[in-house]
């Protein structure tokens, strides 16, 4: 049977509607990544610009199946069980469960903070994560989200990328200071991509946080090619250089292993890129 023309618009706009829900739905999910307590229906409809109705009905879909719960004292939502059972899911999926061993084995020889970071676009994003338990550290959590050119584990992403040269030719001339020692040009970040290919490691001297420095080692796939990397996060105060040459092989080492680990076809990635 042939459908006319109105019938047609109106999947065409159905389609449409169906996407932009399931859009929206994810946008929301995504605000409760990087959340530290519940997120009110305000703050939604602040940071999506979404309109009241529409912030509310999302929330409720969400939190009938499970994804949020919210929360009587105050009005505000978090995860709820059913998000639970999902990343321990992708957990699995990605092999992420037998990573964090290795995470843990390398904080506990350091006791230092310890990363796994993935590339998403422009950014690093650290999507695991043991944290110092020294009374000096620097404060992060998984979804936090860096320059590449500013952190250990972005110029490991890139001196392993396929499309490093791609990446520098898009750099601005001069690049947005993230503190007063950031590479300043897209030459001096090229220059330092190769010094980390020659070391195997690379290293942030307060490019990204003052005071705190990082040591990153690309965690490989088959092809050579950066999928992830390993970042030991330091405040600098314990990070001299005598100290980057011990913990730098450990950590290529313990990276090596996180590759044996992860499986091969299925790289892990955050965003839409």
């Amino acid at each position: 049977m042939t459908r006319s023309p109105e019938s047609r618009s109106d999947g065409r706009s159905e389609s449409r509607s169906g996407t932009q829900a399931i859009d929206r739905a994810m946008a929301v999910l995504r605000l409760f990544i990087e959340a530290e307590g519940d997120v009110q229906v305000s703050e939604i409809v602040a940071r999506l610009a979404l309109t009241p109705g529409t912030a509310h009905r999302v929330v409720r879909a969400l939190a009938a199946e499970g994804f949020l719960t919210r929360n009587p004292a105050n009005d505000g939502y978090y995860l709820g069980s059913t998000a639970i059972l999902l990343g321990q899911a992708a957990q699995r999926a990605l092999g992420a469960d037998r990573v964090m061993p290795l995470l843990k084995q390398l904080n506990a020889e350091t006791s230092e903070s310890v990363n796994l970071v993935v590339r998403d676009g422009e950014e690093s994003v650290v999507v695991m994560r043991v944290q110092s338990t020294m009374p000096l550290r620097f404060e992060q959590h998984p979804g936090a989200r860096f320059p590449l050119y500013s952190t250990a584990s972005g110029k490991v992403l890139m001196a392993w990328a396929e499309d490093a040269e791609e990446y520098l030719a898009g750099l601005p001339a001069a690049l947005p200071g993230v503190t007063a020692r950031t590479l300043a040009t897209p030459a001096e970040v090229a220059e330092e991509l190769e010094r980390t290919r020659e070391r195997g490691h690379s290293v942030d001297n307060e490019e990204n946080v003052e005071g705190v420095s990082s040591i990153g080692a690309p965690v490989l796939d088959g092809r050579g090619l950066a999928h992830a990397a390993l970042v030991v996060q330091v405040p600098t105060v314990r990070l001299p250089a005598e100290r980057v040459d011990r913990l730098a092989p450990r950590l290529r080492e313990i990276a090596g292993q996180v590759a044996e680990v992860l499986p091969a076809d299925r790289p892990m990635r955050v965003g839409r890129s």
